[in-house]
């Protein structure tokens, strides 16, 4: 769906035309914004109480900074209560489940799904109740709905299917179920020594074909290469008409290079850029390309964006660390957690859609988030990588990349610092390539990169890792 396409009498008019979403008569996106934020309230207030009774990291920091619970009657109010680090999360993820007594029917440990473990190196479990689940079960309901996916689709689920549980591939699953529509588990990825379960991109390609597959979910990188590798073997991938990607950034050359390698309807097909994380379990979503990512559960979830230094909330529109607040858990409860990404959002109903709610908006390249601890400084120089992202998704060839910065005599502090490009490429020459990705790259950065040709398993392999790194700071 193009920004064009979409207003909020037809958004409406989608919602109202299925039963599985008429259902939902108190949808928290089509209320009025007072009544969301009544509902918010309520939720807020709810929340807080059995945190400060159930929650072990929330009782002791209520106790230590003095803070009355009582007191924080809206929204507005949370700035009485200190934010929470991604780091004191990852140290004790269990001081952050409820331990509620007693325990009512739908309080029981239905679902843990782990973080991916990028940014530590440790993944941390999240603990879901039945209550979330049912919860996180609407959201992706939701979610479907946005992004305009009925009941008549089939979605071939592109997530690998790893050692641990993770959002992508559990979410998908629950999404494909809230709506009714037929569900195909590729089972990407690596077999675990005596279990011949996976299967490789060519048999994922045979089941699209095969189900006629109409929407497509998995990581961005991922997809695109599903897609190309589809175009080689000949696979019909005609029938796609929605491809909701995820974990990286999706920019506008990147959707259209996806939509030049499919035939027929699909070459028309909305690309969703999706923005998701562990601590949300679930994805914000676009109802159209670039036009804001939608929080599909608001009353579950609460988003700040907060001044790096003073950590004061920011206006609408202006970028600064996300902070995550939930309004209706049982499991794993979360209050103003800096998710250790930068973004801007924007509240009120979306001029596209009409929907209520938090959007985040691009303010930084054609990206909806970046991690704050990646814009790194090279030789006096601030160096945002989705600069880079934006400059290479436009150059032909480029199949994978990583950015490397290390000292020009290693061991020795007074060294220049060098920024390494390890390139991935396919389908063109290297003298032409490397001449454009250099001036590309000098553009967006001011500096000019040493260029090394790799292999793509050797920068990201999805049969092994979730996300790929794509800034290794060795200095």
């Amino acid at each position: 769906m193009k920004a064009g396409e979409v207003t909020p009498e037809r958004a409406r008019e989608f919602a109202r035309s299925w039963s599985v979403y008429r259902r939902e008569t108190r949808n928290p996106l089509w209320m009025s914004p007072e009544e969301l934020a009544g509902l918010q309230e309520r939720n807020l207030r709810r929340q807080l109480e059995l945190a400060a009774r159930f929650s072990p990291y929330y009782r002791e920091l209520f106790r230590r900074e003095r803070v009355e619970v009582d007191k924080v009657q809206s929204l507005g109010d949370l700035e009485r209560i200190p934010v929470t680090p991604l780091e004191a999360y990852l140290r004790n993820p269990l001081a952050f489940l409820l331990a509620v007594d007693p325990p009512g029917e739908l309080d029981a440990t239905y679902e843990i799904t782990y973080t991916s473990g990028t940014s530590t190196g440790t993944p941390a479990p999240f603990f879901n109740t039945t209550y979330d689940m049912y919860n996180i079960t609407l959201a992706m309901r939701r979610t479907a709905e946005i992004c305009w996916m009925t009941p008549r689709d089939t979605l071939l689920n592109l997530f690998p299917y790893g050692n641990l549980p993770h959002i992508g591939f559990q979410r998908t699953v629950h999404l494909a179920s809230s709506v009714g529509m037929r569900l195909v588990n590729a089972l990407t990825g690596r077999d675990a020594p005596g279990f011949p379960l996976h299967r490789t991109l060519d048999e994922a390609l045979e089941l699209a074909a095969g189900h006629r597959a109409t929407v497509l979910a998995g990581m961005g990188r991922q997809v695109r290469r599903f897609i190309l590798r589809g175009e080689q073997a000949g696979a019909d991938l005609s029938s796609v008409r929605v491809i909701l990607s995820l974990g990286e950034t999706v920019t506008e050359g990147m959707r259209e290079e996806m939509r030049a390698h499919l035939t027929g309807e699909a070459a028309r097909a909305f690309v969703v850029n999706g923005y998701g994380f562990t601590e949300f379990q679930g994805s914000f979503v676009e109802c159209c390309e670039s036009g804001g990512d939608h929080n599909p559960a608001p009353d579950l979830y609460h988003l700040e964006v907060l001044d790096p230094r003073t950590l004061r909330p920011l206006p609408e529109g202006e970028l600064g660390l996300l902070a995550l607040t939930h309004l209706d858990r049982r499991g794993t409860v979360l209050l103003r957690y800096l998710v250790g990404d930068l973004a801007a959002l924007e509240r009120g109903a979306c001029p596209h859609c009409g929907r209520v709610g938090e959007r985040l908006v691009i303010r930084m390249g054609s990206t909806y988030a970046v991690r704050a601890d990646k814009v790194i400084r090279v030789d006096g120089r601030l160096v945002n990588p989705e600069a880079v992202r934006n400059q290479l998704a436009a150059v032909r060839g480029v199949v994978e990349y990583q950015l490397v910065v290390e000292k020009e005599r290693p061991g020795d502090p007074l060294s220049p610092d060098r920024l390494t490009l390890r390139l991935s490429v396919a389908g063109r020459l290297r003298q032409d390539l490397e001449k454009e990705v250099v001036a590309r790259v000098r553009e967006a950065v001011g500096i000019t990169p040493h260029i090394e040709y790799v292999q793509s398993p050797e920068i990201y392999d999805p049969s092994r890792i979730l996300k790929a790194t794509r800034i290794v700071d060795r200095r």
